[in-house]
């Protein structure tokens, strides 16, 4: 009976990661691992560089969302160009670019000579490059696996996203004692290196598309009209809107409601327990990643998603009234399992719903999604002040809209409720 059992949950696993059956896959999976942990380590750096230069919530928020300025328009372009050209191509391009313009920024910091408007300055730089690498990467993920899989691929996609989400910020945290802000920063430049190396290995056929007599404004019309007609997928898009702008922030109010709220400092003692804190939420966030993607096939995904929102946002709103640091670790623990459940059930139903040849156009708007998230940093860091809510009232009123919105997106579109 428990060899029975073993080989059932050996096989259980097997079904798990089928995905990486396909060696291209494989390594487009580590280069998008790697590629997000830097990326999410830097939010975090960057966060707590500006937070010690000017003790200001709202300096802070205006650094991270500088990201997303060039996200508001250009991934749509990205997803076009991302539909037409040679994926491979676009990918060694815009993450060698990457490369470099973190190294100029190590060695600003390296040098001591960084000031906190030259986050900025790299930020927009960096967001102009994401907009056209997201998509391409997004619309690889079917170009690497046979359709029987792709669910499967998916959702392990999902995870090398959502995983460096937890992760990554707490890894910055506790590598601030040991190397420093500056050591951090070389260190995510290496991650994005490991990130071209592996596109460079991709064992790619060439599937450069011809433009045909099609301009850049008609390929945008047509996959505008077909997001239009699918209501399911306009749905999923405001969820993720939603997510964003209001209830995702809290994490990056982090630093802040540590030293405010938590009251941990804001030394090296604040940067530890913070770390702390925080590596409680990624072993939450691996819990919710690995249980998102055991579901993959699971056929009432709109149930799931509706679950899986009702609870993140009663979590927002317990973590927001919370000032003991065990209460508030417990809380963001499981508000990290319930947010992967909720982005990878999302992304995952995006995949699905997007024809190949408008792939990178659809998934484009999952790239716009995500600059949208530091613009509601900058916002609920203005609301965070304390001449306006206070932050603790801002991370509550971000917990209550999502909750709301999510009750109006399910109980009127049915198509979203009972999507599969």
């Amino acid at each position: 009976m428990a060899n029975i059992g073993l080989k059932h949950s050996a096989d259980q696993l097997l079904r798990m990661l089928v995905a990486f059956e396909h060696r291209n896959f494989r390594l487009l999976w580590t280069g998008r691992f790697s590629s997000n942990m830097g990326r999410m380590m830097r939010v975090f750096l960057r966060a707590w560089v500006v937070w010690q230069l000017t003790d200001s919530p709202l300096l802070m928020g205006v650094v991270i969302s500088s990201l997303s300025w060039p996200m508001l328009f250009m991934p749509f372009i990205g997803g076009i160009v991302a539909d037409k050209i040679d994926r491979k191509k676009l990918l060694i391009v815009t993450e060698t670019l990457l490369v470099i313009l973190w190294a100029v920024v190590s060695l600003l910091l390296t040098l001591d000579l960084i000031q906190w408007w030259h986050f900025i300055i790299s930020s927009v730089c960096s967001g102009v490059i994401q907009s056209f690498g997201r998509p391409g990467h997004l619309a690889m993920v079917a170009d690497v696996v046979d359709r029987k899989t792709l669910p499967n691929a998916v959702a392990l996609d999902s995870a090398a996203q959502t995983w460096p989400g937890v992760a990554g910020p707490a890894l910055g945290a506790l590598l601030i004692p040991l190397v420093g802000v500056a050591g951090g920063f070389w260190f995510t430049t290496i991650l994005q290196l490991v990130t071209v190396t592996t596109i460079v290995l991709l064992d790619w056929q060439n599937t450069e598309k011809s433009p045909g007599d099609q301009s850049a404004r008609s390929s945008f019309i047509e996959g505008f009209r077909h997001i239009r007609g699918e209501p399911t997928l306009l749905g999923l898009v405001a969820l993720g809107m939603t997510s964003a702008l209001f209830a995702q922030s809290y994490s990056f109010l982090l630093p802040a409601f540590a030293d405010e709220i938590l009251r941990l400092g804001d030394g090296t003692r604040g940067a530890q327990g913070l770390g702390v804190l925080m590596t409680g939420a990624a072993v939450g966030g691996a819990v919710g990643s690995l249980t998102a993607v055991s579901l993959s096939n699971f056929k009432k995904r709109g149930a799931l998603l509706f679950f899986a929102v009702i609870c993140f946002s009663f979590l927002v709103m317990a973590f927001s009234r919370s000032e003991v640091f065990v209460i508030s670790f417990v809380i963001l623990f499981f508000m990290r399992v319930m947010g992967m459940i909720t982005q990878t059930t999302n992304i995952t139903a995006m995949q699905l719903l997007a024809p190949d040849h408008l792939r990178g156009r659809v998934m484009s708007l999952r790239v716009f999604t995500m600059g949208l998230s530091p613009i509601g940093v900058m916002f609920m860091g203005a609301l965070s002040e304390p001449s306006v809510l206070g932050i603790q009232n801002a991370v509550m009123l971000g917990g209550i809209v999502y909750a709301v919105v999510g009750v109006i997106l399910f109980g009127f579109m049915p198509s979203l409720r009972k999507f599969e």
